[in-house]
This record gives C-alpha cells, sequence and structure tokens, in this order.
C-alpha cells in the first residue's frame, strides 16, 4: 500500500512539472511571437521616415524590365519588399541587389531566390536605403512614396554615378525632369538618366 501512494505522490509531482514546463512554454512563445509581430510592425513605426510595403503589380515588374533592356551594370531595389522585382531583374541576367528592413519580408525574398535559382544574382541585404552605398550600382529601382523620394533625391545628386539610369514607380521625384515615362497613372514609371 506505501508503495501505491508514493508512485501516485510521484505521479502527482511528475504531472505537477509537465503542467509547469508547458506555461513555461507557452510563455515563451508568447514572447516570441510579440516581439516577431512588434519587429515587423510596430518598431518601423519609431524610425524617423517609415516605409510602407507596396507590391509591385506584374505591368510595374513588366515596365521597369524593359526599361533595363540593352542596359548593363548592377541593378539595385531600395526598399524591395518582398523580393520580386529583383528576382525579375536577376532572371534576365543582372546582379540585382535588394535592400529591405522588414526581417519577414527580407526573409522570403531569399527564399523565393533561392527557390528560384536565382541566389548568386539576387541578394537581398537587411540595411537602411538611406545608409547603402548607390555608387557601386549602374541602374536604380525605387518605388517609393513622395516623402521618401524628397529625402533621397539629395542622396542619388551626390552618388550616383555618369551613365546610371534611376527609374522611380508610381512617384516621381520632386525637383529632377524625368528622362522619359513609361504607363499612365498610378501606373507611371519615371526614367532619370545621368549624363
Amino acid at each position: 500500500m506505501d508503495d501505491s501512494i508514493e508512485m501516485e505522490l510521484a505521479s502527482l509531482a511528475s504531472a505537477e512539472r509537465d503542467r509547469s514546463f508547458l506555461l513555461v512554454k507557452g510563455l515563451g512563445g508568447a514572447v516570441c511571437l510579440t516581439y516577431m509581430v512588434n519587429t515587423a510592425l510596430v518598431f518601423p513605426w519609431y524610425r524617423r521616415t517609415t516605409l510602407p510595403w507596396i507590391v509591385s503589380n506584374r505591368s510595374q515588374v513588366c515596365g521597369v524590365l524593359r526599361l533595363l533592356q540593352g542596359r548593363k551594370g548592377t541593378v539595385v531595389d531600395l526598399g524591395s519588399g518582398d523580393g520580386r522585382l529583383v528576382c525579375a531583374v536577376a532572371t534576365q541576367g543582372f546582379r540585382a541587389d535588394g535592400y529591405e528592413l522588414n526581417p519577414f519580408l527580407l526573409g522570403y525574398s531569399r527564399l523565393l531566390a533561392h527557390r528560384k535559382g536565382l541566389a548568386s544574382l539576387a541578394r537581398f541585404h537587411r540595411r537602411d536605403l538611406f545608409k547603402a552605398d548607390l555608387k557601386q550600382y549602374s541602374n536604380i529601382v525605387i518605388y517609393g512614396e513622395p516623402v521618401i523620394l524628397r529625402r533621397l533625391e539629395q542622396k542619388l545628386a551626390e552618388e550616383v554615378t555618369s551613365g546610371s539610369r534611376v527609374i522611380c514607380c508610381r512617384y516621381k521625384l520632386p525637383t529632377w525632369a524625368p528622362t522619359t515615362t513609361l504607363g499612365e497613372g498610378i501606373e507611371t514609371i519615371y526614367v532619370y538618366d545621368k549624363v
């Protein structure tokens, strides 16, 4: 009888430990989930200028590819989002880099490039686009809001080299005159060739 009581007590103690362990695992999971959500959705709002993710549609991607035909050199997409433009450019033989701060979009972009067999041509960096060295790129693609383009215009003036092309989707640079445009309305793509 004493053995059965001891076994019962041991069983109760084991069940208590299991419940405690599940509670700790649950709390740990909740903390991790909260951190991930904050990293993706809340922390970006503390930056001086936020960059919303605007999905490039098929016609814009095709338009950018058309504007890159016959050009050489490297391509950079500033604020590359889910990486679809960088991967599309890489399929045309360009070495292309994407700059993105959102870790979830960055991870998805890298996975997409790897899945399409483009990992050697399409690279993604978790870096602020205002800190990127643009001198190394001969083709720069931006899908940014006007507030971003105002800030970025000075950086482009200082770092874009002769012979380079800047392509802005949807919004134009505030004080630069476009060399040419493609499309209409919100589908307009503005091209600036640096002489």
